[in-house]
């Protein structure tokens, strides 16, 4: 066999090939769906791979806590446990206090909302196991690792306790000014 017809053979099996991809022949449909798969899990490595830069870029950072029976020692946790982020140079606690007015006006955005509902947060549990506590505290940070801006920050955190256990453990957090200048 010369080159010539090495050549002719491989363009008529391509022919082939096409031709029976276009009328839905089981070797075309087997293709396709190799290939759906093959994107499917482009996209799924892609998203995830885009989840960890999140991550590591401190866009969904995770507060480190330490759940105690006393909502104030649990955000000092949290905040003590940001020095051993590698972004975090310095942080200062000046003021951790619960705020009775934030936990009030926090309960009641909450109170009977789908989201409650869907946490299982009953008006009774929102008046007994739910407390906003403020945090004022001086930060410096590595502008190489994250965004943050560094200085004083005032910050609120909304801490849920379990009813069994009695510990409170952060469930969200927002920076001050965010939700209302600072009462005083």
């Amino acid at each position: 066999m010369n080159a010539y017809q090495l050549l002719e053979a491989l363009r008529e099996i391509d022919e082939r090939h096409l031709a029976g991809v276009k009328s839905g022949s089981p070797l075309g449909r087997e293709r396709r769906f190799k290939r759906g798969w093959i994107l499917l899990a482009a996209v799924i490595a892609v998203l995830a791979l885009c989840g960890f830069a999140a991550y590591r870029l401190a866009l969904s950072d995770l507060w480190l806590q330490n759940p105690s029976q006393n909502p104030i020692e649990t955000v000092q946790s949290a905040l003590q446990n940001q020095l051993e982020k590698e972004y975090a140079l310095e942080l200062t606690i000046e003021r951790i206090e619960i705020d009775q007015g934030e936990t009030t006006r926090a309960a009641e955005r909450y109170r009977g909302s789908e989201l409650a509902q869907a946490l299982g947060w009953t008006d009774q549990y929102l008046a007994e196991h739910f407390v906003a506590v403020r945090a004022e505290y001086r930060a410096v940070y590595d502008h190489t690792k994250t965004f943050l801006d560094d200085g004083k920050v005032c910050q609120y955190f909304y801490l849920t306790r379990d009813p069994k256990t009695g510990r409170w453990t952060i469930w969200d957090n927002m920076t001050a000014a965010q939700n209302h200048p600072p009462e005083g």
